[in-house]
């Protein structure tokens, strides 16, 4: 079984600073037992604190080195630089290799993870670059960093995270808003430190609204991540998506309402519509009511009217099209509507809802055409049984995979 290497680091930082709940070290030690690689990491992190002593975990900045690590082990292969990581006071501390001769695959993230201890044991370091610093139009997209699952968690600018229930809760006060956690929403109170960007995961199997500082509600699905400030300072009001989410946009005529995903921006004034970013090669602008444009780098773009929609596949021209609002909707309500759709198509929801993949035993299984719903708050044996009875396949599921075959 594979794991999410940043998620299962995550763990272990909660882990080491007592702030793990129980559903996760629960399944940190499952992903501790199978990977030797994750069980070496926790082993190494622990001694490392127990060397410590309890100053190890007072830096809370820890996360934010290891984001600095993955951008580094993520470059651009073709760049090759030469990378040396330096201590706050300008001390070399590592040169870390070209790229092209690191290891791939699972062996990378150990390296990352090895890296990231020497910057803890050194002293506690800074990001290479402020977050701050980084220009708005220049957000890594990398979806591996979103927890498959547990709560929903903001990762505020200064490297802090805040884990979100989903239920109603006590206020939460940071230097930089002041949280009120709701029953599935966030809203927050700007504080005096308010700027910087800000981080909302959306894990699997669940969704979570967030009601922005200009009053514009966003909705986001499953398996998604915004990133926005607490406070809309500039020209214009900026987010960056990835996965899925609704937005519901104040009016505000002075300043413009953009969306960024990976490959497409939307300029909107006020206005509700979808868009749909799982996948960088594809982006989906569903527009409800109001007015949009949709934009492809430097492209004169597409302006959208109410019930049709942008579809962008990457190394292709924007196509339009309309829209049914019961079935491109219904992930709002829990429900996947699904008419007439090659069965290998679920495979990304399935994952989204439930973290499980399809494997098919037979490949032209993953063609034939299905009609139907698939519902959240329902086991994904309902949605298997459902395909035994009406279309004679049936499956077997193991930890992360669901395999199908027919009768």
């Amino acid at each position: 079984m594979s794991y999410n290497e940043e998620h299962i680091f995550q763990l272990i930082l909660e882990k080491l600073s007592g702030d793990i709940s129980d559903e996760d070290n629960q399944y940190l030690e499952q992903a501790a037992r199978e990977d030797p690689n994750v069980r070496r990491c926790l082993e190494e992190l622990e001694g490392a604190r127990d060397v410590a002593g309890p100053d190890f975990m007072n830096d809370l900045h820890n996360e934010r080195a290891w984001s600095s690590v993955l951008s580094l082990l993520h470059a651009d292969q073709e760049k090759k630089p030469n990378l040396t990581l330096v201590t706050a006071d300008d001390t070399p501390v590592v040169n870390m290799q070209d790229p092209s001769s690191m290891p791939n695959g699972r062996n990378r993230w150990w390296l990352a993870a090895a890296v990231t201890l020497l910057l803890i044991a050194a002293g506690g370091y800074w990001l290479l670059r402020d977050r701050s610093a980084i220009p708005h139009n220049a957000i890594a997209i990398n979806t591996g960093d979103i927890p498959v699952w547990g709560d929903m968690k903001l990762l505020l600018d200064n490297g802090d995270t805040i884990r979100l229930s989903g239920q109603a809760g006590a206020d939460i006060n940071t230097k930089e808003a002041l949280l009120h956690p709701g029953a599935g929403l966030l809203s927050f109170t700007a504080g005096k430190q308010r700027k910087g960007w800000n981080t909302l995961f959306v894990p699997t199997g669940k969704d979570y609204k967030v009601v922005l500082s200009d009053g514009s509600t966003v909705h986001l699905n499953a398996f998604s991540r915004l990133r926005f400030p607490f406070s809309f300072d500039g020209k214009t009001r900026e987010v960056y998506l990835e996965g899925e989410a609704y937005f519901d946009i104040a009016a505000n005529a002075s300043q413009p309402f953009i969306v960024h995903t990976a490959q497409t921006s939307v300029r909107v004034l006020g206005t509700a519509f979808n868009v749909n970013a799982y996948a960088d090669s594809m982006v989906v602008t569903s527009l409800v009511q109001g007015s949009v444009m949709t934009k492809v780098e430097e492209d004169e773009g597409v302006v959208l009217k109410p019930g049709t929609e942008s579809i962008y596949r990457k190394g292709y021209s924007q196509q339009t099209g309309i829209f049914d609002e019961a079935i491109t909707l219904a992930w709002r309500k829990g429900e996947y509507v699904y008419y007439n759709k090659p069965l290998g198509t679920l495979d990304a929801i399935l994952f989204h809802w439930y973290g499980k993949q399809l494997s098919f035993e037979d490949p032209l299984l993953a063609n034939k055409m299905l009609t139907g719903v698939i519902e959240r708050n329902q086991p994904v044996t309902d949605f298997l049984e459902s395909l035994d009875k009406t279309s004679g396949i049936t499956y077997r599921i193991t930890d992360d995979k669901i395999y199908l075959r027919s009768k």
